[in-house]
């Protein structure tokens, strides 16, 4: 299992945290997803033989923010 962390610009608020979360959490492998939008930070921990950090940043985006 990996975890990494990255900043996300966009999030405003608690829901713009659980609209992460709810996207990241649907790819195969996530264990653990955590969104700060206060830090502007979310850590993701998973399985790497099932999904990847790009997929992961592509769900960020496709939740309507921008993973760097």
């Amino acid at each position: 299992m990996k975890t990494v962390k990255f900043k996300t610009t966009g999030m405003h608020c608690e829901a713009c945290e659980q609209l992460v979360r709810e996207y990241v959490s649907e790819l195969p492998g996530i264990k653990k997803v955590k969104a700060n939008h206060r830090r502007a930070m979310v850590e993701v921990s998973f399985e790497e033989t099932s999904t990847s950090l790009d997929d992961i940043k592509k769900a960020v985006r496709d939740a309507g923010y921008t993973p760097e």
